[in-house]
């Protein structure tokens, strides 16, 4: 398997395929569409042009360009597993030269307490800059959300106001995101929402998509430069 900015490259039985999505982890998936095509009958051919011609899934490890010198995903990780995948794929993508830059949170509303402080030792563990922020509190109180994922990151060895930011509103969150990419090489995933159309914090339902807000905020950082 072969990850490049541009697609990932792997063979199955010698046979080379090529998928536009990003991240090792989702040769499973496409090689689980091979295996349907090939039990189905689908010549080899037209299971290689669907599976090269298919640019994308919505907030799935979804390429943001504005321009911007430096690669920025929006992805809808927002469990450990997927999110240590997410960043594993980003971190490769960045390689050597370039830093992995994330912004992460966790739902409210009763959902499962227990990720909150697995997503923050992941990701400060894996990334070399991590920014919390809002994903959907709901009823709960923001801030416990994002102190809970914020203990466990300083523990994995970041330091707020160093490597590590707390911004509780989303947007100015993704703002300071985009901000921290100085390289080329840089590779900045913005995790847990992904093409989402809502936001709800309290009784609010906020339209919101966070590809949208990444793109808005592309091309207001960049027009003041």
């Amino acid at each position: 398997v072969k990850s490049t900015p541009f697609g990932t490259f792997f063979k199955v039985k010698d046979i080379e395929f090529e998928t536009k999505i990003l991240g090792e982890f989702n040769v499973l998936n496409v090689m689980s569409a091979i295996a349907i095509g090939k039990t189905l009958y689908i010549p080899t051919e037209i299971i290689q042009k669907g599976i090269r011609n298919l640019h994308g899934i919505p907030g799935r490890m979804e390429i943001i360009k504005e321009g911007q010198p430096f690669m920025v995903i929006v992805d809808y990780a927002h469990e450990k597993e997927s999110l240590t995948k997410a960043l594993y794929a980003g971190k490769k993508l960045a390689g050597e030269n370039g830093k992995l830059i994330t912004i992460i949170g966790a739902e409210g509303g009763g959902r499962d307490k227990a990720k909150r402080p697995a997503m923050g030792e992941i990701a400060g563990k894996i990334a070399d800059y991590v920014v919390i922020s809002n994903v959907d509190p709901y009823d709960d109180n923001p801030k416990e959300i994002i102190n809970d994922i914020a203990e466990a990151t300083t523990k994995a060895g970041k330091i707020i106001g160093h490597n590590l930011f707390v911004v509780e509103d989303r947007r100015l969150g993704i703002k300071k995101t985009l901000s921290l990419a100085k390289n080329p090489s840089d590779v900045v995933i913005v995790a847990c929402k992904g093409s989402e159309q809502s936001m709800v914090i309290g009784k609010k339902v906020i339209p919101w998509d966070d590809r949208e807000v990444v793109r808005e905020e592309l091309r207001e950082l960049f027009k003041r430069k």
